[in-house]
């Protein structure tokens, strides 16, 4: 298959073996039981409860911001449309807000923005893919949602488990896990 732009100068090889390893380098991830509850804790879309959850889940201190900043967050939320970055730059001016909490959000917000995880850009530098890790830096973080999603599209038919859990998610802990 054509290799998506995103993976371009990728280690074909370690990329095939990470495929071959990745059903059972995740096979027990849907024993997680906080990250299950708090996946399906919220039926409404990009609502400010994903925030709550998320942060629950991540073990932050939770939010306390003034109603006008609550609508703020609620409205980038709502207006970012996955795999665009680029609006949720406003929110990294927010106190103790980087991009590693804002792509939890934006996961359980919306189970398609990956997890943002200093372990999976190493493993993709590895690959050949230069993805740093920076969370002060929306920008790197866009490239990082870029490399998992065009392994997505990458992935070989057996290659990504049926276990119920997000695509994005089951990548990003085969990467931390792979060695």
């Amino acid at each position: 298959p054509m290799i998506p732009v995103a993976l371009y100068g990728v280690d074909a090889a370690l990329c095939e073996r990470f495929f071959e390893a990745l059903p059972n380098l995740v096979n027990d991830a849907y024993e997680d039981r906080s990250y299950i509850e708090a996946l399906y804790a919220v039926e409404a879309d990009h609502s400010i409860e994903h925030v709550r959850i998320a942060d629950q889940w991540s073990n932050r201190d939770p939010y306390a911001w003034p109603e006008d900043i609550v609508n703020e967050v609620e409205m980038v939320l709502r207006t970012t449309v996955y795999p665009d970055v680029a609006l949720l730059e406003h929110l990294m001016t927010l106190d103790g807000v980087d991009a590693q909490r804002i792509s939890e959000w934006m996961h359980f917000s919306t189970n398609l923005f990956p997890i943002y995880s200093e372990k999976a850009c190493k493993t993709l530098q590895t690959m050949g893919l230069d993805t740093p890790y920076r969370p002060d830096d929306i920008a790197s973080y866009g490239l990082y949602v870029s490399r998992i999603e065009g392994l997505k599209l990458h992935a070989p038919a057996a290659g990504l488990p049926e276990i119920g859990l997000p695509r994005t998610r089951m990548l990003q802990l085969g990467l931390e896990r792979f060695e």
